[in-house]
């Protein structure tokens, strides 16, 4: 007699495996790889600044212009996951990234540099959030959440390494060599994606032929080895019907309306905020009187703050209710950024290390909890595609931060006065996510 299995549901009793770990540790490595490529510019910044000869205000739109590549990566590409599989569009992602990563390192204009740093955003938008979706989809739905904030860790910890790297590297090799580094790591990464990683269950089950069936029944024996799934048993997509994967209409259906929009706007403040840190604490700490190792440093320790916020928060999503979580960290990071402007100055340099902690913790620790939250609202079917447009949308943001911040040290603002305005969005995010938080109590629109 035959069974039905619904993919969407097959993890969800059974142990987290050696084979689950291994796939999510694999989609860590990608995002890890996207932060170190993310976060290089901003730390080799000062250098590049010198070596082109360029303004503040000049480079802060080469910046911007660099990162509307990742907003058009991470919508485009991750519905285009959900169409044609996720496993394929990381390794295309983590090529692209790689590639034009390393051609930053041979730049001799600031045009130059805007050109290559969109063509690598455009690789680096698709590849958080499908290797997100990804590690998602493979993890029991008791952990999802969870995990998914320890997989987004790789974007803080890639950071961190980037920024402690640089601090060898650009006095003795150059700002060109951490563009080397980061040019051939999601090369090597991607060959790893091509090789080692299954395709995604949602995908070769909606696919339907044969061939895609009978993968996705090997991809499942090896996680389950004590119920095989032999060829009476037909697998399926439960909520098949209801949702279609890649379109953007399912994240308007239903009550989902509010909560997408509100989503966008969370993401886009986020966003905004933690790159006024990214693209400019090494500029600002300069400013401030730091030497090259010292600013670095201050730059890793932001990132290293970051770390230990994505390892606590995932656990304290797990634990407390996600909204009050996300709520307390951003009222905290407007305490942060005043802290960071204030200590920043004239203070001995092991007081802005522990300060720069504390804001990376709350910061970057706030978006990290926006990213869980997200991968918990949307089912399976439309999860790349939700994500994706949440994270492009929000990309907006950093896109505008560069810019704004050039232009306030183009007028000589002062490091506090920079971080106490900019902080306020902090305040405006925690007030979005009371209204989010009003919604989704008398909804049914996802997970959280």
């Amino acid at each position: 007699m035959s069974r039905t299995v619904d993919v969407n549901e097959v993890f969800d009793n059974i142990p987290f495996s050696p084979y689950q770990i291994a796939v999510c540790a694999l989609c860590f490595c990608i995002v890890f790889l996207d932060g170190f490529d993310l976060t290089v510019i901003g730390v080799a910044l000062p250098k590049i600044a010198e070596h082109l000869h360029a303004k503040p205000s000049e480079l802060g739109l080469a910046l911007s212009a660099g990162q509307l590549g990742p907003m058009i990566g991470a919508v485009f590409l991750g519905m285009l996951a959900d169409k044609v599989g996720r496993k394929k569009t990381m390794f295309c992602s983590a090529l692209v990234f790689g590639f034009f990563t390393y051609m930053t390192a041979h730049i001799n204009t600031v045009e130059e540099l805007a050109l290559y740093r969109f063509l690598a955003g455009l690789g680096m938008g698709g590849a958080i959030p499908n290797a997100l979706a990804f590690g998602s989809e493979y993890a029991p739905a008791r952990v999802r959440a969870g995990l998914s904030l320890y997989m987004w860790a790789g974007m803080p910890t890639g950071s961190t390494i980037a920024a402690f790297a640089a601090s060898y590297l650009l006095p003795n090799y150059g700002w060109q060599s951490v563009f080397y580094v980061g040019g051939i790591a999601p090369v090597v990464i991607a060959v790893a994606v091509l090789f080692l990683l299954p395709e995604s269950l949602h995908h070769l089950v909606r696919t339907g032929t044969d061939k895609a069936i009978a993968r996705a029944r090997v991809i499942l024996a090896r996680i389950d080895k004590n119920t095989p799934v032999t060829a009476d048993v037909q697998l399926t997509v439960v909520s098949q019907s209801k949702e279609k994967g890649g379109s953007i209409k399912s994240l308007f259906t239903g009550d989902r309306l509010l909560t997408t929009l509100l989503l966008w706007a969370l993401f886009f403040m986020s966003f905004y905020l933690l790159w006024i840190l990214f693209s400019w604490v090494p500029t600002l700490l300069k400013k401030s009187g730091a030497t090259v190792q010292q600013y670095s440093i201050g730059f890793a320790f932001i990132h290293f703050g970051s770390v230990i916020a994505c390892l606590c928060i995932g656990k304290l999503m797990s634990t407390f209710n996600k909204l009050n979580v996300v709520k307390s960290l951003f009222i905290g990071a407007f305490i942060a950024m005043l802290a960071f402007g204030y200590f920043s100055q004239g203070y001995p340099f092991v007081i802005v290390l522990l300060v720069s902690i504390f804001t990376g913790m709350l910061v970057n620790g706030g978006n990290s909890s926006l990213m869980g939250m997200a991968s918990a609202v949307y089912p399976s079917e439309i999860r790349a595609t939700g994500i994706g447009w949440a994270y492009g949308l929000g990309k907006i943001g950093s896109l505008v931060a560069p810019a704004v911040g050039g232009f306030y040290l183009a007028r000589n603002w002062s490091v506090f006065k920079i971080c106490a305005v900019n902080g306020t969005s902090a305040l405006v995010i925690a007030v979005f996510v009371v209204i989010l938080q009003r919604h989704m109590r008398s909804s049914a629109s996802g997970e959280v």
